[in-house]
């Protein structure tokens, strides 16, 4: 019979020569040291917790798979995002074939222009169903993270590439890696020539333009900030760090009818929100552990880490945060991809949630 001790050797044998062989795997990431703020955000104040987004209506529940985003004609009619391909395919592999619709916008002629992550800037007849592409590569190389879009008074389309390096269906990989390979391009619907108006972004996901359209408002998402980037004047084609260290992963930014800016949280990190604390700033400053975690746990397992609670912020020009809305314990809603305003409601959405989220404009505004 083996003594205790050639137990533990062969043990300590064993385990040595799974580390060595976990180490030679090699990981699907490229980190580098990431810190996104010095403590975790109180919610006090402006962000003290309510429950303003328990009390939604859930519209067409059951009957569609993740609407992401919206917009509304100049009839005053909605148009629903609604992404019937994931209700009847929900395929990995299938994903970029098929497509993935992201942010979307009326533009002047009442049509819808959509940016699609794999399928590039798409304008679309909405009555017809008649579909231009009006780009879908940039110097040769097709997309494969669109994201967001809006669109200029001169009909320029601003739209965000979240990552030159992973797919929109690797999206996890694009977060914890926390890399600056996005960048906001922009597109003449006359000429079809796609600039570059910023590079060098982390994971840019929602953007909008400034009333003015004097600068690009845009959430770099895996960093947990929103950043500007002035398109026009002395400052032009310069960007500065708006506001940073947000108690959540910006995601859709949208003006609403008080000059403010709604701003979803896909996630948050707050002081309490999780037992453990904020993962991505726990494991953010060290590269080795997150290629460790991304050797050996199945990228679709790390919705684990998400802690339970939804959040909206409501931003002004200059950063500062005016107000939010909740539901801890995500009871009613899993997060918050966008908040869209229009006639005297907002419309909440995200991308897992199977309905579209309806509020009155009042309860925002009056509690």
């Amino acid at each position: 019979m083996p003594s205790r001790q050639s137990l533990w050797t062969a043990s300590a044998l064993v385990a040595a020569a799974g580390v060595a062989v976990i180490y030679f795997i090699p990981s699907p990431i490229d980190p580098d040291p990431v810190s996104l703020g010095d403590s975790l955000p109180r919610l006090e104040g402006p962000l003290s917790v309510n429950t303003h987004l328990q009390r939604l209506e859930k519209l067409f529940e059951g009957q569609i798979i993740g609407p992401e985003s919206f917009a509304a004609g100049s009839d005053g009619e909605e148009r629903y995002h609604n992404k019937y391909y994931f209700y009847v395919i929900g395929s990995y592999e299938l994903e970029p074939e098929c497509g993935r619709p992201k942010g979307m916008k009326v533009d002047s002629s009442g049509r819808l222009v959509v940016a699609d992550a794999y399928n590039g800037i798409l304008r679309i007849d909405v009555d017809s169903g008649e579909t231009e592409v009006l780009v879908d590569r940039f110097n040769g190389s097709r997309f494969l993270f669109l994201n967001a879009l809006d669109i200029a008074s001169d009909g320029t389309i601003y739209f965000s590439d979240s990552s030159t390096k992973w797919e929109r269906r690797d999206y996890r990989y694009e977060v914890i890696e926390t890399n600056k390979l996005g960048r906001v391009l922009a597109l003449s619907p006359q000429s079809k020539e796609v600039r570059i108006v910023q590079d060098g972004l982390y994971l840019p996901n929602g953007l909008s333009l400034s009333e003015d359209e004097n600068f690009l408002l845009v959430a770099e998402m895996s960093v947990s900030r929103i950043s500007r980037i002035y398109l026009k004047g002395p400052r032009a084609n310069s960007v500065e760090v708006l506001t940073e260290n947000l108690p959540g992963y910006p995601d859709n930014i949208k003006r609403n009818s008080r000059g403010n800016y709604y701003v979803g949280m896909g996630s948050v990190r707050f002081q309490g929100s999780s037992p453990i604390g904020s993962f991505l700033d726990l494991v953010g400053p060290y590269p080795p552990i997150k290629r460790f975690i991304t050797k050996i746990v199945p990228a679709s397992l790390f919705d684990v880490f998400l802690p339970k609670h939804a959040m909206l912020l409501e931003m002004d020009e200059e950063g500062n945060i005016v107000t939010s809305h909740h539901d801890p314990g995500a009871l009613v809603v899993r997060a918050v991809s966008e908040a869209f305003e229009h006639s005297g409601k907002i419309y909440i959405g995200h991308f897992k949630i199977p309905y579209i989220g309806v509020i009155k404009k009042s309860i925002f505004v009056s509690e």
